[in-house]
């Protein structure tokens, strides 16, 4: 027996195998923190959702070097919510 599956056109557009999108939680602009890390976002992705990298505390540094972290552990799609 196959275990069904939902396909929908939001996941043939982003390429992913579910309609599953992580909030983009990350550090605030207002002095929090803590957020979403890396791992999370790539193992969401990794389980055919869309992982979202929260960036809006960020500097541009530090989105730079999450986003080539991400990259570098996983080839699925992922976002990143400014």
């Amino acid at each position: 027996m196959t275990r069904p599956t939902l396909r929908t056109t939001l996941c043939e557009r982003l390429g992913i195998d579910y309609p599953i999108l992580s909030a983009g939680m990350g550090p605030s602009l207002i002095g929090e923190a803590t957020g979403a890390t890396v791992e999370l976002v790539v193992a969401v992705s990794e389980a055919g959702g869309l992982g979202v990298l929260g960036a809006a505390g960020l500097t541009v540094d530090g989105m730079r070097d999450a986003i080539r972290e991400i990259k570098s552990q996983t080839d699925k799609p992922f976002g990143v919510d400014i």
